[in-house]
């Protein structure tokens, strides 16, 4: 690839890793280019579909909560693996509208992406059959309860990530009182200010 080439790419890439990350995944394909001052011909060029330009932003995001999922199923405590896992997922989500937007998706992107979602989910269905084992959990508890916290954390992030941040978080430490029986040591920050949520819900 000539330089000029591989720098417009670059370009793309970082502009995308920045849009995306504030305004989501459904954000123009123009707006990219205007941010990476390029032309849309220069953008397609190099990634000829929404799906490629966003399966090479978040690959490598992907990459880390996939091995979130496997770390915790190797690990020698299966209650603490399933709360450490789920505050880092959860935490990973948090940062990052775009990343928020596809762990709450199933929307094909490439064959890394379908391999990794494969992978996850084998790990935190060991993660969570572990936990269950323990009799410290709730008996029904399931990936897919995972799955809806990933969802709802999406929207709350969505709204929240600007004025009021710590919401997520506080999301994911009542979620996970909820599902443990025994749930002293979960820090719960705490209720956002009236004042913030005012401002989330007004924007």
């Amino acid at each position: 690839m000539r330089a000029d080439a591989q720098r417009n790419r670059m370009a793309v890439l970082a502009a995308a890793e920045v849009v995306y990350a504030e305004q989501g995944v459904d954000v123009s394909l123009n707006e990219i280019a205007r941010r990476a001052k390029t032309g849309n011909a220069t953008l397609y060029r190099h990634f000829p579909t929404r799906e490629a330009l966003l399966a090479e932003v978040y690959t490598g995001h992907l990459e880390r909560y996939c091995a979130i999922a496997e770390e915790a199923a190797r690990s020698d405590d299966p209650v603490i693996a399933l709360r450490d896992c789920v505050i880092a997922t959860c935490a990973l989500q948090a940062t990052n509208r775009g990343l928020a937007d596809l762990l709450a998706s199933l929307q094909p992107l490439s064959p890394r992406v379908e391999e990794l979602r494969t992978r996850h989910y084998r790990a935190i269905a060991t993660v969570f059959k572990r936990a269950v084992h323990t009799g410290k959990i709730r008996a029904d508890a399931a990936p897919a309860d995972l799955a809806v916290l990933l969802i709802a954390n999406a929207g709350l992030t969505r709204r929240t990530i600007d004025d009021a941040p710590r919401s997520s978080a506080r999301l994911v430490s009542l979620w996970l009182a909820g599902l443990m029986s025994s749930a002293t040591d979960i820090e719960v920050p705490p209720v956002p200010s009236d004042r913030h949520i005012r401002r989330a819900l007004h924007h």
